[in-house]
């Protein structure tokens, strides 16, 4: 029995079969993009980098607010709102490079223009986690038990590994 050639559409359409775990990043995207429009991908896309585009720390004082089209402007409007008089300023300090990185993201000049606007709640940065540091006793004896792995970075991580799981069995 012969086989029909598939176009590149029908293999685009076709269901994947996986046995592992795959990113469903792309999947959503074009389920979503006909709901939202390009216009509410551009805003979902800002939201979900957003900490990435200006930092955990600006991040935590401006939030973005909305994106607007215009006929008569080459891109969309970003609203921000700001936290406090701080953030503003900061924020419309660097409004320049922001704007560029947005575009940078995108590969067009997807943001014209940002305004900045005060109001915007503040979310605290996440905290930093200290460093565990384990006992010399514990880090011998897992670096004796691991002496037999020849990949170094494999066993480092084992070890690793070893003192976080030792470590927690005395929590």
């Amino acid at each position: 029995m012969m086989e029909k050639k598939r176009t590149k559409q029908q293999e685009s359409e076709a269901p994947r079969r996986s046995s592992g775990l795959v990113s469903f990043g792309a999947d959503v995207r074009k389920l979503l993009e006909p709901l939202l429009g390009k216009k509410g991908i551009i805003y979902a896309d800002i939201l979900a980098h957003w900490q990435d585009i200006l930092g955990a720390e600006l991040a935590s004082g401006v939030t973005p607010f909305s994106v607007s089209f215009t006929k008569q402007k080459e891109g969309a409007l970003l609203t921000v709102k700001a936290f406090g008089g701080a953030y503003a300023v900061e924020f419309t300090a660097r409004k320049e490079q922001i704007k560029e990185r947005l575009n940078f993201y995108f590969g067009y000049p997807a943001i014209a223009d940002i305004r900045v606007q005060q109001g915007g709640t503040f979310t605290p940065p996440a905290p930093v986690k200290e460093e565990t540091v384990f006992s010399s006793e514990k880090t011998a004896e897992i670096t004796r038990l691991t002496a037999g792995i020849e990949n170094e970075a494999l066993r480092e991580s084992v070890i690793r590994l070893g003192l976080l799981l030792t470590d927690a069995k005395k929590d």
